[in-house]
This record gives C-alpha cells, sequence and structure tokens, in this order.
C-alpha cells in the first residue's frame, strides 16, 4: 500500500500496493529462516508516480502490529539503493534482530524521487530460528491483530478504516527527543514566516532537545531516518503587469568611451 506525504506513516502493516512499488515477494505468508538471503522483489503498479519517476530509496526490515505507534523498523537493510539498477534486491536478516513469530515481519520502503517521498509496504512474511527479541510496543501490536496471517481481507478492512480515522499530523507532534525507539523519526514543518514582523527577538520555535557532551567515542545513533512533514500552507503569485522602465539613455556611449584610443 502507498502512502504519500502526512498519510504514509500512518499505517505501518498494509496488506496491498495501490501504487508505483508493488511489492511481489516475499509472498503472504512465506517463511524464511534468520540468518539466510532473503530477496525482495517489486514492480511498477502503473500509477503515479511511476517507478521510472523514481530515483533511490532505503529498506528496512519492520515488525508489529496495524500501526505505527505498535510497529518498529528493526534493521536498515539497504540504503541509498538503486532504481536503476533493477527491480529487486538482496540481503541477510540476522537473527538477533527479533524473535521467531508467525507473520510478524514485512518490508518498509521509502522512496525518493524528484521533489516526492513515497513508502511502501510488503506483504507479511515469518523469519524461523531468530534468536533476539520484540519490543513491547512490538509484541503488544501483535497481540492486538485479530489473526495473524500473511493475506487477511478482513484485516484490510479493519487497516484502512484506521487510516481514514487517524489524524495526519500525530507522530510529529511528538516531541523530537521523546522518539526514542525505532529507526525513524519525525519531524514538523518548518514554520512559514508571517506577512507582517511584529517580534522584537527570535526565540526558539520549539524546545531545545537535551544534550551530553561526548569525552568518549559514542555508539551508533539508534535512528537512521528522519522523515519531515509536508507543507500545511500554499503561496501565489500574480503577474506584473506595469509597464518596465525605459534603459537610462547614453550608458552604452560612457560604456564604449572607456576604451576609446586618446592617442
Amino acid at each position: 500500500m502507498r502512502f504519500t506525504n502526512l498519510a504514509s506513516i500512518l499505517l505501518a502493516f498494509p496488506l496491498i500496493a495501490l501504487a508505483d512499488v508493488e511489492f511481489t515477494s516475499p509472498e503472504p505468508g512465506a517463511t524464511v529462516r534468520g540468518g539466510d538471503v532473503l530477496t525482495a522483489v517489486w514492480k511498477d503498479s502503473g500509477e503515479p508516480p511511476r517507478i521510472t519517476e523514481l530515483t533511490d530509496y532505503d529498506l528496512f526490515l519492520c515488525a508489529g502490529g496495524a500501526s505505527v505507534e505498535y510497529s518498529e523498523d528493526l534493521a536498515l537493510l539497504i540504503e541509498n539503493g538503486s532504481f536503476e539498477r533493477g527491480n529487486s534486491v538482496s540481503f541477510q536478516v540476522k537473527p538477533d534482530v527479533g524473535t521467531t513469530y508467525p507473520n510478524a515481519y514485512f518490508l518498509r520502503m521509502v522512496s525518493r524521487g524528484v521533489n516526492t517521498t513515497v513508502i511502501n509496504y510488503s506483504q507479511r512474511f515469518s523469519l524461523s530460528g531468530m534468536t533476539g527479541t520484540f519490543s513491547e510496543k512490538v509484541q503488544t501490536g501483535l497481540s492486538s491483530l485479530p489473526n495473524v496471517t500473511g493475506d487477511d481481507s478482513e484485516l484490510k478492512k479493519r487497516q484502512l478504516a484506521a487510516v481514514a480515522a487517524a489524524p495526519a499530523a500525530a507522530l510529529y507532534t511528538v516531541p523530537y527527543p521523546l522518539q526514542s525507539t525505532g529507526l525513524t523519526k519525525y519531524a514538523p514543518m518548518a514554520q512559514h514566516p508571517g506577512t507582517t514582523i511584529t517580534a522584537k527577538s527570535a526565540p526558539p520555535q520549539f524546545p531545545p532537545s537535551p544534550y551530553i557532551v561526548a569525552k568518549t567515542i559514542l555508539p551508533i545513533a539508534t535512528w537512521q531516518t528522519t522523515l519531515t512533514a509536508t507543507n500545511t500552507y500554499s503561496t501565489t503569485s500574480i503577474e506584473n503587469t506595469a509597464t518596465p522602465a525605459p534603459h537610462p539613455a547614453g550608458d552604452m556611449k560612457k560604456y564604449l568611451k572607456r576604451w576609446a584610443d586618446d592617442a
């Protein structure tokens, strides 16, 4: 399923692709052993934006329930992948990123093109032989599903209804420092300047993030992608119908005279 801009992050467990990238593998309900190589295959769904309009993508392994609040990015599988290299990519799934649970996993692809970012999801599949664990919110998300199958029409209806009812900007209202789980964070759109200048000072638009001065080598960051909310304002322009002022007379003569040979 494909959602663009704000709507793109409202659902972490869609079962069909409606536009651009449509995953054909892994198939719904498939099982792959942890540590083995998994191949993701996709095609152009025929809806805009077309794959030919997209340039690169990031591919994540995810697990959890039917909403972002109860699902997580477990691993960044491919970073800055190129669509020019074809409609498939292979990668290895590390066994320690999660546990063995039927149809708990799915792929999330963040595709980029000129002035567009699109997010698509694969069908659910299983990973066997896993040695890690799931976070509490992923476990809660999985336990809240009516059933955990690779493809379920009733669950599909529930998810589409949840997208229609969910507040579009909910994830972007959580203060950035409080977004402590997952590989993706969400940043609000920069505020649009007003039409008049009234402020006498420039206070921060958002509260500052806490920090600690590093005295040793820091660990690898726990997040790898930041999505920014789409513009919520629009601009208009009108034609300037005023007659252009005439070019000042005599300028060229003065310029050429500079190079005259007075000898």
